[in-house]
């Protein structure tokens, strides 16, 4: 096997390695979040950004506020993650939060500071899902065709 097959191969498995162990990581966030309780609270930014540097590259924000004894300002929308397939599921996920309007804000009651306002939207996740098979699948296919020179 030479040098660039076998780089081939660590990357692929540590690819997997890493989107798998940050998958079931959000796994494991989803299921305490599912009994997290949820406090009112307020949109203060709502908003999609272009990236003039990148075509049709857009990142979006979406920043709220609550009180549990201090005020705390969360900028987590989602527990899955900021990344979505395309634009169109970011445009519709950020329309629902408009600013000023009232939202439940489901927070860790040991920490407020770990809070979302969608503890369901899984989409984000799947990506790594996604990266975590593909990795480990492309890795496991060069050994297999280097064990069968």
């Amino acid at each position: 096997m030479n040098g660039k097959g076998a780089l081939a191969i660590v990357v692929g498995f540590g690819a997997g390695a890493w989107f798998g162990g940050s998958a079931v990581r959000k796994m494991l966030v989803f299921q305490r979040a599912r009994h997290w309780p949820a406090v009112r609270g307020k949109i203060i930014e709502s908003l999609v950004l272009r990236d003039p540097g990148r075509r049709n590259a857009t990142h979006f924000r979406v920043s709220h506020e609550f009180v549990i004894g201090d005020r705390i300002r969360g900028d987590t929308p989602r527990l899955s993650g900021e990344w979505f397939w395309n634009n169109r599921p970011q445009a519709e996920f950020v329309a629902r939060f408009a600013p000023g309007q009232e939202v439940d804000v489901f927070h860790d009651p040991r920490d407020p500071r770990r809070n979302c306002l969608d503890r369901d939207d899984r989409g984000g996740s799947h990506a790594e899902w996604v990266l975590a098979l593909g990795g480990t699948v492309l890795a496991g296919l060069l050994v297999w065709l280097e064990a069968a020179r």
